[in-house]
């Protein structure tokens, strides 16, 4: 056995028997193999983002700091705003919030109100209904904005310089095919009737 077989023996997704469950599922090995390697670069990623590295290095290119659940529930209301990954642009609600932070309806309160206390964000009545309490971003917050976009993308452009844009054009594609699919499992998944899962 050579040493990388040693090490491999080592792996708990070879003691789990993941490649041959996925042969079973209908996975040659070359892409068995592809996947295994993929799940380690997800591994780097999701402890890169706990850690919040990537965020902490984009946010150096800003004059002022906000915490990662702040900082979310302002891109959130700021990305509800334009319209971004939805058809057309909305008044954020607090509930519309949650949605997208994907927490309850009173983290989110607690969040915005944190927002609105620091200056980033106001609470107007909505257009259409004046009993309606919507957030709007504020000067403060879209000079904040306008500093973490270009410091983030200063970053991006660093990571795919030397890319050619097909290959950029195909990680775009299959990226967010990948979530797409992902989304979809996980939320199969909540639809299950809690007496239909078996422990």
């Amino acid at each position: 056995m050579t040493d990388v077989s040693k090490l491999r023996a080592f792996d708990p997704r070879i003691h789990a028997g993941i490649p041959q469950f996925l042969e079973g599922k209908g996975f040659s090995p070359e892409a068995s193999e592809a996947l295994l390697e993929l799940d380690m670069a997800l591994f780097q990623w999701r402890r890169m983002a706990e850690k919040g590295e990537f965020k902490g290095k984009v946010l150096e290119g800003v004059t002022e700091t906000l915490e990662p659940a702040l900082l979310q529930g302002l891109l959130s209301i700021a990305q509800l705003s334009a319209g971004i990954g939805r058809p057309d642009p909305v008044q954020p609600t607090i509930g519309m919030v949650a949605e997208v932070m994907a927490v309850d309806p009173s983290r989110a309160s607690r969040i915005v109100s944190e927002l609105v206390s620091r200056g980033f964000v106001e609470r107007r009545a909505a257009q259409e209904d004046a009993r309606r309490s919507v957030l709007a971003v504020t000067p403060k917050s879209r000079k904040f904005l306008g500093e973490f976009t270009l410091s983030k993308w200063r970053i991006l452009s660093e990571v795919f310089a030397g890319w050619e844009g097909e290959d950029i054009a195909t990680f775009s594609r299959l990226f967010a095919r990948y979530v797409s699919g992902i989304l979809a499992v996980v939320s199969e998944a909540k639809d299950v009737p809690s007496e239909a899962v078996k422990p």
